[in-house]
């Protein structure tokens, strides 16, 4: 069991000491929990200079004189995120000398999913490649498991990070740089191992600090036992077994942990003014609209699963994809959770008024800025279905501040005790393990109210699904090829009603009139109105995948992909027999003209 570890009270008047904090993040997570970190670095009487890898402009790592924190996600076939690119590029030029980061002491705090392959990749390939240039640890590196939940490593890396962060900034302030390095080592043993000893999950895993609140007397780190919440809770019968509203001995009794109030930083405001209704995804500039010329089923209508092969037709479009390619699909929440949602916050009514925001002037948050995938003017009903991510699954900093939206104290309790650190194991079993969203939980606590803010402050931005190229554009010039599953998730005490995956639920509904059933003659669609009253949806082509064919066409390849996951060695197939002909075509031709 974690224990709860000190903080320092800092005096106004006092100097806080920086660190540098950098971070790579793809779908956002990493960056959540790099201003996690920054926001509770002044309990600890430090500051945090926090930038994205991609502003190089704002650091310079080769005459830092400050400790560095690194907190860097790995995304695709363990390749760094898109902010992060230009970073390890830059780093892993073979011309820089072997003392070229001789001044730089840090600390890596890596994030990735054990379901995937290369694990961590981004952030192990940044730790190494620091320490193949001189650089030196201050603190022991982190590897966080998504597949088994972020904070088991990232709680713990946070909570021991501050009092190596200020033994290392006071060392660094006293002594010559060369002398810090050469008398110092690792603050830790190795994290990532003790979490495996303690745990018997791969990986260490941290994310909110646990701290000690001041807000007012509710409010504290340790919530004992005789609050109201409990006092009117004990009135209830005791519950015959824990739920996501209902916890159990000894956690219904026991004084409580709670991370942090974090700090608000949005003023959302609605109205009703006239303007153009947007319509479609936030276009970045290499997604493109398509059109689906063919929609298959590939199994039978008694398959254990649903899977559908789509054609786009890419035609005249700027995506030039190989076999081993992967690309986005951009894919809108589903409509009737949407309405959920509005009806639930009683929001209906305006659901086309316009979303204006604007940063509080007040706001205690580190480097608040408003959020970059929400357009300015965009009306609500748009944010919920194209900006929010309205299905992820809510973090324990937005279950402590839904807290404050509650009026029922016994509901107030359990998402007190949801986000505490005594509460993990129900936060896991009720929260993490059943993907429970902000709709499961408005649900399930009716008093609680978050106002709009809220969920543009927490809810992070939707992001595209991506699927691989299941065809080779030698065997079908001009068209794309991929291949899905109908993700379907059941019905469960957390989550009343079976849900779809968001992406593949929507797509198999757009296809559902031109689907055509397993076993028939594939052809092109044939729709009246032609091609203008095709399907289409958005794409785009993710670049840097280093997934591909050996260059010699003769030699043998072992290829294995269970499920939907043989779609991109189809490709390959298609690709291997087109440079197979044309080879013994070439050879044919030249035999016959020599004799």
């Amino acid at each position: 069991m974690l224990h709860a570890f000190a903080w320092t009270c800092v005096m106004p008047s006092e100097v806080k000491s920086r660190f540098l904090l950098l971070y790579g993040s793809q779908r956002g997570q990493a960056q959540s929990i790099a201003e996690e970190i920054a926001d509770q670095a002044a309990e600890h009487g430090l500051v945090a200079d926090l930038f994205c890898l991609t502003n190089k402009e704002k650091y310079n790592l080769e005459k830092e004189t400050v400790p560095v924190v690194f907190v860097v996600s790995t995304t695709g076939d363990g390749e760094p995120p898109d902010t992060a690119l230009s970073f390890v590029k830059t780093i892993k030029e073979k011309t820089l000398p072997r003392n070229h980061f001789a001044r730089l002491n840090y600390a890596v705090l890596g994030l990735g999913d054990t379901n995937y392959a290369n694990f961590c990749n981004c952030g192990k390939t940044i730790d190494g490649r620091l320490q193949e240039l001189g650089a030196k640890h201050f603190y022991s590196t982190g590897h966080a498991d998504d597949g088994v939940g972020l904070e088991i490593v990232v709680d713990p890396w946070i909570e021991g990070v501050w009092e190596a962060l200020k033994k290392t900034v006071a060392e660094m302030a006293t002594q010559g740089q060369q002398d810090t390095d050469s008398g110092r080592s690792l603050h830790n043993t190795d994290l990532s191992a003790a979490s495996q000893e303690s745990t018997g999950v791969s990986g260490l895993d941290v994310s909110l600090g646990l701290l000690k609140l001041k807000d007012s007397p509710a409010e504290a780190s340790e919530l004992p036992k005789s609050t109201s919440e409990v006092e009117t809770r004990g009135t209830q019968p005791a519950p015959l077994e824990a739920s996501l509203t209902q916890s159990l001995l000894p956690l219904s009794e026991s004084a409580l942990n709670v991370p942090a109030l974090p700090p608000p930083f949005l003023r959302v405001s609605l109205e009703d003014a006239p303007a153009q209704e947007l319509s479609g995804p936030v276009l970045q500039e290499h997604h493109q609209e398509v059109s689906i010329s063919k929609a298959v089923q590939l199994t039978r209508d008694d398959s254990v699963k649903t899977a559908i092969m789509l054609e786009l037709d890419i035609s005249g479009k700027d995506i030039p994809y190989h076999p081993g390619d992967s690309f986005d699909v951009l894919c809108p929440n589903n409509s009737s959770e949407v309405q959920r949602i509005l009806q639930r916050l009683r929001l209906e009514q305006q659901s086309h008024h316009h979303v204006q925001l604007e940063l509080k002037k007040d706001t205690k948050k580190k480097a608040a800025q408003l959020p970059g995938h929400v357009p300015e003017g965009c009306t609500l009903l748009y944010l919920l279905t194209w900006c929010l991510e309205i299905r992820s699954v809510p973090k324990k900093a937005f279950l402590r501040a839904l807290v404050e939206c509650t009026e029922a104290a016994p509901e107030k309790r359990r998402l007190q005790e949801l986000c505490s650190k005594q509460g993990s194991s129900d936060y896991n079993r009720f929260i993490r393990d059943t993907s429970v969203c902000l709709l499961d939980l408005l649900l399930a606590f009716p008093s609680c109210n978050p106002p709009l803010s809220l969920l543009v402050e927490h809810l992070p931005k939707l992001q595209p699904r991506s699927y691989s190229a299941a065809s080779s554009s030698q065997r079908h010039p001009g068209k794309l090829h991929f291949v899905f599953n109908i993700v379907e998730f059941p019905a469960c005490p957390e989550r009343p009603a079976a849900r779809r995956g968001l992406c593949t639920g929507w797509l198999s509904d757009l296809v559902s009139p031109v689907l055509q059933p397993c076993g028939t003659a594939q052809g092109p669609l044939a729709i009246i109105g032609g091609a203008a009253a095709l399907p289409k949806v958005h794409v785009g082509l993710r670049t840097g995948s280093s997934f591909r064919l050996p260059s010699d066409p003769t030699l043998p390849v072992v290829m294995v992909g269970p499920g939907t996951g043989v779609a991109p060695f189809i490709g390959f197939l298609q690709q291997r027999y087109s440079l197979t002909s044309t080879l013994t075509h070439t050879h044919t031709h030249t035999h016959t003209h020599t004799h």
